[in-house]
């Protein structure tokens, strides 16, 4: 490593000896002794590898362009400006034929990872849903949401993950939510209590990835499409699955043999 040194390697060594301490059994109290000095010894050295480690960082991060060539790449790999894009390519469509520009591309896209939903290809099961879902629901009012079961699923995500349309992550949430968490509570259970799901945290923006090694394909199934969707939607999202598990898990209402 290059932030290994001579000293280090004295007080390793140094360190193993002291750790020997358990072979002392006879003399409890020479025992405790030895056993404060490895304690002591241990925690020395662990404080010198630390302390060559950022030493050795600092050195590193400090040297100039000439000697150290990959230190703008660095830079640009922490900003995440390294990145590699996703360039949408021409696509054969199920005709034959090739979509001729950006827009017929993604129309195509569009169509293969999201079909239109109309009534003329439902089945009768379909027709049957959508009529029950146009119908007004006959039950018991909700128990409203509480503080602790919004914080819960605010903590639970993942703060790295990237933000939706609305353009809030986790963190962002999570402060307002400490900040104002009667006013963020009483938002959710509005939203309960009038049965209604916003629209606007139904949008999500679909990034297209690449599948490894099917750079070259025309196929559109090459495309690997990722939903960003935003927070707000996920947090009432993920409060109604709790209750659903909840109310499912402690009625038993599901079969033992259902993985």
């Amino acid at each position: 490593m290059p932030w290994w040194t001579s000293e280090l390697t004295i007080l390793r060594k140094r360190t193993l000896a002291l750790r020997r301490y358990k072979r002392t059994r006879n003399d409890d109290n020479l025992r405790q002794e030895r056993m404060l000095q490895y304690q002591e010894g241990k925690r020395h050295y662990q404080a010198k590898l630390q302390e060559g480690k950022l030493r050795s960082s600092k050195e590193f991060c400090s040297q100039s362009a000439d000697s150290n060539p990959w230190k703008n790449a660095l830079y640009k790999l922490a900003s995440r400006k390294l990145q590699s894009k996703t360039t949408l390519s021409t696509l054969k469509i199920q005709n034959g034929t090739y979509t001729s520009d950006i827009v017929s591309t993604m129309k195509h896209m569009m169509g293969h990872f999201i079909p239109e939903d109309t009534e003329r290809s439902d089945s009768a099961h379909h027709t049957y849903t959508r009529h029950l879902t146009a119908e007004l629901i006959d039950a018991l009012d909700d128990v409203e949401f509480t503080r602790e079961e919004i914080l819960a699923v605010l903590e639970k995500f993942d703060p790295s993950k990237a933000p939706g349309e609305e353009g809030l992550n986790r963190d962002t949430c999570l402060k307002t939510f400490k900040r104002f968490p009667t006013f963020f509570t009483e938002i959710y259970n509005e939203f309960v209590r009038k049965g209604h799901f916003p629209k606007q945290w139904n949008h999500s923006i679909i990034i297209p990835i690449v599948k490894p090694g099917k750079e070259g394909s025309t196929d559109v199934n090459k495309y690997r499409p990722i939903s960003l969707l935003n927070i707000g939607g996920k947090v009432l999202e993920n409060l109604l699955i709790d209750r659903i598990n909840h109310h499912v898990f402690s009625n038993c209402l599901i079969n033992e043999n259902q993985c």
